[in-house]
């Protein structure tokens, strides 16, 4: 097995576990319910809590993974993870769940930033597509795995079981990378591509310099393409079940498979979208394809009266087109960074994705409030094609 191979295969595995814990809890709500006698609002500030902690963590851990490694805080991040989720099990107390959340939320901070350190270091440019996507397709599986594999273990012990197995899963993944520590290098030293560009590399080093680096127009242009990108399809990953209802009178599992069809057609695209980055870079036409036609596809979903067949077909098709921008997608961030400052830049842009979920499901939800879901599709479409404008002026940024 090839270097590149070996790395991405130790990268992806923890990135697995990472989305099994971003998801570990939802499926569990009804058990937790009735065991601590907590409300559904309450366990949803749990969920805010964790997401709101990796935020506030993943800028500062991009730092940390710049001038020590990726490989280092990537391991220490699971083990740190995977005993809080394992604690979970411990809690006798509402409060003492939310600190053990709050842990775990600080902890999953580390992986955007020391997963794309490393990759990009450890993979030559000419497969770096691949690897990106291949990162990112492990995140699907693991969320893909969280729900069928928390409701599995519950059954077969109880709630508290769940959170311990699964917590000591993440341990032993950690201490399987262990020994492979050395070759989990990135960020730190210098790479024959920092060699070949001195004064690129010199500009993303230190506290100072990397800060600046953050406000330098690429950069900014990249986090704003993460925010619109992510604003447009946090809608359709949330509320396009209840909007098929209300828009077509669908039945709710046929929505949802709907919604189905998007995931997994996401899920493929991302890794045709990694082969084609590799082969003709961070094309301007590659993100004009995904995104003109998913943003059309989505317009034309809220606008036009459609077959349920053609509904599930439509959903898919757009999940595929999305999926085929994230090779591009990332490759351009990576065309736009410093050697040496890939840790401090993907946390910054990635953190811009956050804002985009964060801050859309309060709109999307009060339009379907208001009666208009229609307009979750057309507001979707109108910021996919938005954020081609974005990534079009990222392009020329960095080419010049």
């Amino acid at each position: 097995m090839g270097h590149s191979v070996r790395v991405i295969s130790l990268v992806g595995a923890a990135h697995f576990m990472s989305h099994i814990y971003q998801l570990a809890l939802p499926p569990l709500f009804y058990l937790l319910i009735q065991d601590l006698d907590v409300s559904y609002t309450a366990l949803g500030l749990l969920v805010s809590v964790f997401s709101i902690a990796a935020v506030l963590g993943q800028v500062p851990m991009g730092f940390v993974v710049d001038r020590i490694g990726g490989g280092k805080v990537l391991i220490g991040g699971l083990v740190v993870q995977g005993a809080a989720i394992a604690a979970v099990a411990a809690t006798t107390s509402y409060w003492s769940l939310l600190l053990v959340i709050a842990v775990a939320g600080l902890a999953h901070s580390v992986y955007h930033p020391a997963d794309y350190a490393i990759l990009s270091r450890a993979v030559p440019e000419g497969r770096l597509g691949r690897a990106y996507t291949l990162h990112s397709f492990s995140g699907h599986m693991g969320t893909a795995a969280a729900p069928a594999l928390m409701v599995g273990l519950a059954a077969f012990w109880d709630w508290r079981g769940a959170f311990l197995l699964i917590g000591l899963a993440g341990v032993a993944v950690a201490l399987v990378l262990i020994p492979f520590a050395g070759m989990l290098r990135g960020g730190e030293g210098l790479s024959a591509h920092t060699a070949a560009n001195p004064r690129k590399a010199a500009s993303g080093t230190g506290l100072r310099a990397g800060a600046a680096l953050l406000l330098t127009a690429p950069i900014l242009l990249c986090f704003l393409f993460f925010v619109i990108l992510n604003t447009a399809f946090v809608g359709v990953r949330v509320f396009a079940p209840s909007a098929l209802v209300e828009i077509y009178a669908l039945p709710l599992a046929t929505a949802n498979g709907a919604l189905t069809g998007f995931l997994i057609g996401a899920a493929v695209g991302t890794l045709a979208g990694g082969v084609l980055a590799d082969r003709i870079g961070a094309r301007g036409l590659t993100a004009a394809i995904g995104l003109i036609g998913a943003g059309a596809l989505l317009i034309a979903l809220g606008q036009v009266s459609l077959p349920v067949v053609a509904v599930v077909t439509l959903l898919t098709l757009t999940g595929m087109l999305r999926g085929i921008v994230q090779g591009t997608r990332d490759l351009m961030v990576y065309a736009a960074t410093p050697a040496g400052a890939h840790g401090k830049v993907f946390a910054f842009v990635s953190t811009g994705g956050h804002v985009g979920t964060a801050t859309m499901p309060l709109v999307f939800g009060w339009i379907l409030d208001a009666g208009e879901p229609q307009l979750v599709f057309l507001i979707a479409g109108i910021l996919a094609l938005a954020a081609l404008a974005t990534f079009a002026t990222v392009r020329r940024r960095v080419a010049g």
